[in-house]
């Protein structure tokens, strides 16, 4: 078993692997080059920075490594053994082999994220030094609850991203974040609802999956229905139930308000942390 950086290694060899790793995962997960190039884009990963597990020129695990903040905050974007070479503790192997590249590269902080239910795991990243330091939910659903026809809802285009920081009460995570956003390209619609000029409510969202990947609502225009109408639009343009993901679990009011316009909890993950 030897290891090596991902950058020259073809993409058919990362994706075989990623779906063999990811067949028995809690939500089956595959993909194709093309779609698994899409995500790589997206989340800003960085072969260079990613690691193989070969065996014999059989790649057997891999860790996609993203990096933002001139490589200061990188992600791990996915971990993945294929079945047939776990127990090996390659997880703890490719780490210890990407970790003083990260170092030299510049990186400060790794984060991660792991299924709540993903005990094994879990209890592998904390050996590793990481520690959680949030919990997130993944919600999807039909919008039951009837929106405020009296909001004109506007599509925003060439606007700053970063506009509507100010609305937050907790940070997205890595795939949500505005570089991410701007990743997507035009895959992304904006909406939004002004109050007096002003952008009281917004949504990133993508229309073809009917996925929510931002929303907020200015503190003193909640409660008055500016985000229904948003989530109500959006399922109209679909015509499918929402997916939204990565919600902060320790939003009480984010997630009471997902709840009550008609969305169901699907799963929970952990984002952890470590400083290198």
């Amino acid at each position: 078993m030897h290891f090596s950086t991902l950058q020259h290694t073809p993409i058919s060899d990362i994706t075989a692997c990623m779906n063999a790793a990811f067949a028995e995962y809690e939500i089956p997960i595959q993909w194709t080059d093309e779609s698994l190039q899409q995500k790589m884009r997206v989340e800003d990963i960085d072969l260079s920075l990613s690691v193989g597990a070969f065996d014999n020129g059989t790649l057997a695990g891999v860790i996609l490594m993203g990096a933002d903040d001139n490589n200061r905050r990188v992600w791990d974007g996915g971990t993945g053994v294929i079945p047939a070479y776990r127990g090996q503790k390659l997880t703890e192997k490719m780490f210890a082999y990407i970790s003083p590249i990260l170092k030299e590269a510049g990186a400060k902080q790794m984060m991660l994220e792991v299924l709540e239910n993903n005990k094994g795991a879990y209890i592998v990243y904390e050996r590793l030094g990481f520690q959680p330091t949030r919990l997130r939910h993944a919600y999807k659903g039909d919008i039951t609850i009837r929106a405020n026809d009296d909001y004109s809802i506007e599509l925003l285009n060439g606007y700053n991203t970063d506009e509507p920081a100010g609305l937050w009460d907790w940070q997205p995570a890595w795939q949500q974040m505005n570089q991410r956003i701007s990743n997507r390209g035009t895959s992304v619609t904006t909406i939004c609802i002004r109050q007096e000029g002003k952008i009281a409510a917004y949504a990133h969202y993508d229309s073809v999956a009917c996925r929510v990947h931002q929303f907020a609502v200015a503190k003193d225009h909640r409660r008055k229905g500016l985000g229904t109408a948003l989530f109500r639009h959006i399922a109209h343009i679909c015509n499918a139930p929402v997916l939204i993901t990565n919600i902060d679990a320790g939003s009480e009011n984010t997630n009471a308000f997902l709840q009550a316009i008609g969305l169901q909890k699907m799963i929970s993950q952990y984002e952890m942390k470590m400083e290198l």
